[in-house]
């Protein structure tokens, strides 16, 4: 991979990222306005995360001599905790972002620290989407209704 590529797929992921994450804080507000704290509580935490990644992606773009650019991708807003979970699901499917991502680590034998940060984003991204396997996995077994009943707080 180029420098020019390596820069081009860091803003791409910090454009991806920040964006994610604005969507994520907006979904902590409308759950916990709902009532959903322990909801809410899950998508701050995601939406940090998010924009924590994107702000690594920055940086390292500044560190490799890139120019960081501005960048959004438009992200569906949610009022139902199973329509999220299901649209982060069908993502996780459609996309296959930890194997993409898990691909991109594995080309950048020239260049261990963006590729240690790249695994960095494998590792988070695994983690969420056993998360959402997991939380619709109880929506399976208990029904949405008691998994509301679960998340308010």
């Amino acid at each position: 991979m180029t420098l020019e590529e390596k820069i081009k797929m860091l803003n791409d992921y910090a454009a991806s990222w920040y964006s994610s994450s604005q969507a994520d804080f907006i979904h902590e507000a409308t759950f916990r306005a709902q009532g959903f704290g322990k909801f809410a509580d899950l998508c701050k935490e995601e939406g940090e995360e998010e924009l924590d990644e994107a702000k690594k992606c920055t940086e390292r773009v500044l560190a490799l001599g890139g120019q960081p650019v501005f960048g959004c991708v438009e992200q569906p807003i949610f009022c139902e905790i199973k329509d999220l979970l299901k649209d982060w699901d069908d993502g996780f499917k459609e996309f296959k972002g930890v194997e993409e991502l898990e691909k991109v680590a594995a080309s950048l034998t020239d260049d261990s620290i963006t590729r240690k940060l790249v695994e960095s984003f494998v590792e988070c991204e695994s983690e969420h989407r056993a998360w959402v396997a997991k939380h619709m996995g109880i929506i399976g077994r208990i029904g949405y209704e008691n998994y509301l009943i679960e998340q308010m707080g």
